[in-house]
């Protein structure tokens, strides 16, 4: 008679790993553990899932179905109340024309601007450069020499 060997789950004691690398495979193996599971329950039940994982001092990951932002945004936030008079809607009408009529000089040939609204320029395009670096790089981009490249 052949015996057999029952596989046995091992209670696992919860506690930091201080071993930076252990640390970081757990990590892996449980996040991929919890999106799996999530698809499943997507798959299955046809649920909306938004799931965000931050690990300490990296970029966090992100699991959606339909999509992470979409799920997230229809629960937590983007969704405000109507004013009744529609007052707040018609203010910021309002501030978007004036910001606009300020900034008329903008839609001008830059041989014309003077030195203010030169450096305004200037100052508007490197901080959405700045912008554009982040975004990137949150996203896994890197950006070396004006060229973006994968990381």
């Amino acid at each position: 008679m052949s015996t057999r060997r029952i596989k046995v789950r091992k209670s696992v004691r919860l506690a930091k790993i201080e071993n930076q690398n252990n640390r970081q495979v757990t990590f892996s193996k449980c996040r991929n553990g919890v999106f799996k599971k999530a698809n499943e329950l997507v798959v299955m039940t046809g649920a909306e899932v938004g799931i965000i994982v931050c690990p300490q001092g990296s970029k966090p990951y992100s699991f959606g179905h339909p999509n992470v932002n979409e799920t997230i945004n229809k629960y937590v936030g983007e969704e405000r109340p109507s004013s009744p008079s529609g007052t707040d809607d018609n203010k910021l009408k309002q501030m978007n024309k004036n910001v606009e009529s300020q900034q008329e000089w903008f839609k001008g040939p830059i041989e014309k601007m003077n030195y203010t609204e030169a450096s305004m320029l200037k100052e508007g395009l490197e901080d959405l450069l700045l912008k554009l670096k982040n975004y990137g790089t949150e996203r896994g981009y890197g950006y070396e020499n004006g060229k973006w490249k994968a990381e």
